[in-house]
Parts: C-alpha cells; sequence; structure tokens
C-alpha cells in the first residue's frame, strides 16, 4: 500500500520531504492540510495543532512535528503598531494559516487584554498582516511597509515559558497501527539524511530571500521530533483555547 501524505510546501517542512521515499505526496497549505485528512484524501501528514485537536482520535500522533524553541522567523505579524497597541485593529490573515491565526487571537486577548480587533482578508487599508511560512520570509526579505515586525514563535516563548509548536505529523486510525510505526521510521530515516547535508537543501532552495547560510540557520532552528516539552505546549495550547471557547 502507498500512502497519500500530504506535504506544506513550505521550506521549514524540506528536512522531511527531501529524502522520504515510498509515499505519495501531495501539496497543500496547512489549513487544506486538517480537512483533507478528515476528508479521507489524504492518509497522513503534518498536521496544524488546531485541526489536531478538531481531529481527536480520529488520527493517531507520531513523535515528530514542527515546532520552535522561541522565535520561528517565519510566522510574523506585520503592523503598524505593536501588539498591545492593536486594540480595535483591522487585521488582514493569510487564507493558509489554521494554527498561526489561533495563536495571534490568544496573544491578542490573553496575554495583552485586546479587545475590538476585526479580522479580514489581505487588502488595502488595515493595520496588519499574519503571513506564515515561505510567504513571511519573502515578505520580511522585501519589506513591507509597516513598522513592526512581531514573531509569534517568541511571544508565544516568552509568554508561556514553552516551545511553539505549529503541526504534528498524524495518521488515520482507518490504517493499522503498523503502518504508522512504518511511516514513522522512514519520516525519522529522511530527517536524519536531510540534517546531515542541510547545504544542499539550502543551494536548491534560493527563493525564500534568504541566503545559503541564513536558510541552514532557519532549518537548524526548528524542532523535528518531539518530547516531553513539546507535549506540555500542546497541552498548554489546548488549556488557552478551553479559556477562550469562541476561537476553538
Amino acid at each position: 500500500m502507498r500512502l497519500r501524505v500530504g506535504r506544506i510546501p513550505y521550506l521549514n517542512c524540506e528536512p522531511f520531504f527531501a529524502h522520504l521515499e515510498g509515499v505519495e505526496t501531495v501539496s497543500l497549505s496547512p489549513r487544506e492540510l486538517g480537512s483533507a485528512i478528515a476528508e479521507g484524501r489524504l492518509d497522513a501528514g503534518p498536521v496544524p495543532l488546531a485541526d489536531l485537536i478538531v481531529l481527536g482520535e480520529s488520527v493517531r500522533r507520531l513523535r515528530l512535528g514542527i515546532a520552535t524553541p522561541g522565535a520561528s522567523r517565519s510566522v510574523l505579524v506585520f503592523s503598524k503598531r505593536p501588539l498591545p497597541a492593536l486594540a480595535g485593529a483591522l487585521i488582514g490573515v493569510t487564507e493558509e494559516t489554521s494554527t498561526s491565526a489561533q495563536i495571534l487571537r490568544l496573544l491578542l486577548e490573553l496575554r495583552y487584554g485586546i479587545t475590538g480587533v476585526r479580522w479580514g482578508k489581505i487588502a488595502d487599508g488595515i493595520d496588519g498582516i499574519l503571513l506564515i511560512g515561505d510567504q513571511a520570509l519573502r515578505a520580511r526579505a522585501r519589506g513591507t511597509g509597516f513598522d513592526c515586525c512581531t514573531d509569534l514563535g517568541a511571544e508565544w516563548t516568552a509568554w508561556t515559558g514553552l516551545p511553539c509548536v505549529f503541526a504534528i505529523w498524524a495518521i488515520t486510525r482507518r490504517l493499522p497501527e503498523e503502518v504508522g510505526v512504518q511511516l514513522e521510521r522512514a519520516l525519522d530515516t529522511a530527517l536524519d539524511r536531510a540534517m546531515a547535508s542541510l547545504p544542499e537543501i539550502a543551494a536548491r532552495r534560493r527563493d525564500t530571500g534568504l541566503d545559503e547560510a541564513q536558510t541552514v540557520s532557519y532549518l537548524r532552528n526548528f524542532i523535528y521530533r518531539f518530547g516531553p516539552k513539546e507535549d506540555e505546549a500542546i497541552g498548554e495550547f489546548k488549556k488557552l483555547l478551553d479559556r477562550r471557547p469562541s476561537l476553538s
């Protein structure tokens, strides 16, 4: 059986996919990926944390994912004013996000007590924009015209003292448990090869506004294998969502 695996086409996912073998990959944004697994169009993938919570027991978690120990460098709010001064602001949100928009709302409402923020599409006349992944990297490199740039990974860690978890590898429970074990082994092998050859990825991926040294540094900043701290961060995210039921 050949698994259909969702691939988020961002630079920060390259270490999983550069050497992954034996699966069929389907390129989707984070927001699309969770829906595709829920609807049975995919078997597995790096599921955004917010979608993993919704999927619940219909998927089995693997011990791999995408997180940062602080600043993400690519989950960014560009705005006219700093985050604590965004009361009443109109924020444009990329249509690719699933989890990052939730993190931003939690930070604004629960960390800073900000009310009256309005949410919309990215257009003229907005007070700020939330961009993720390669979109955010390119925007930071070329400039956006906004005065402030806030890294949500850094904000989350400063607030909670925990890593910022963006996605978790998961596989549908429609498949036998052994299939998930085999996928996790394949991902582990691919990840080992990729992390040992990051300059090769950097030389191939020159489309984000980062030079090769910056690309290697960027990728080394991510946490791809999860342990107790990442589990704690996932639990904290769930608890904070429960404090704001309208966000979940």
